[in-house]
């Protein structure tokens, strides 16, 4: 029987501790969404994942789907700590249930994160929570000053960004009002 191994982009969202050694990890994934992986004895200190895997982190990891888990395999990350995505990962963890690829939205977020040098930070965390909502559904893509689902789809984070700022106060309310909405 082949083992297949799975390498996608990702970003450590929660890290739990199981047992004396191992560690489950809550991953939003590139190619499976959000997903919680299994390291055996990755609390070890001659463990050579260890060091890789850390909240709010953008990474490479190996995983191989089990019969109930995933399992980590390998892992390599980005080098850069990144403070946003670190802010990022409450924001998933609030939001994302369940498995199932979101990649649109995984891209986006990356992008965002390269951002943060350029666009206001406050603006880009509201942004986050926007695209967030609407990408699952929550929230209605009009708010941002689009006529339809298409036009919010075609545009760049960069125009995201412009209609967020001349619609800041109608998204920000909609977004409080979807969060209250929902109980999230």
């Amino acid at each position: 029987m082949t083992i297949l191994k799975h390498t996608t982009k990702s970003i450590v969202v929660d890290i739990f501790d199981q047992g004396e050694n191992d560690r489950v990890y809550k991953l939003f994934t590139r190619d499976f969404g959000m997903i919680f992986a299994h390291a055996k004895s990755i609390r070890k200190l001659e463990s050579k994942l260890r060091p890789h895997l850390a909240i709010g982190r953008l990474q490479t990891v190996t995983v191989v789907k089990g019969r109930e888990v995933f399992r980590i395999t390998g892992a390599s990350d980005s080098g850069e700590k990144n403070i946003f995505l670190h802010d990022v990962t409450q924001i998933l963890n609030r939001f994302i249930r369940g498995e199932g690829a979101h990649k649109k939205l995984f891209h986006k977020i990356i992008e965002l994160s390269q951002k943060l040098e350029i666009f206001d930070h406050t603006k880009l965390r509201t942004l986050v929570y926007f695209i967030i909502l609407v990408d699952l559904g929550y929230a209605d893509a009009k708010m941002i000053g689009v006529k339809d689902i298409s036009e919010y789809i075609s545009l760049s984070v960069d125009d995201l960004y412009t209609h967020l700022l001349l619609n800041y106060d109608q998204v920000k309310k909609h977004i409080h009002t979807v969060i209250k909405e929902t109980h999230l």
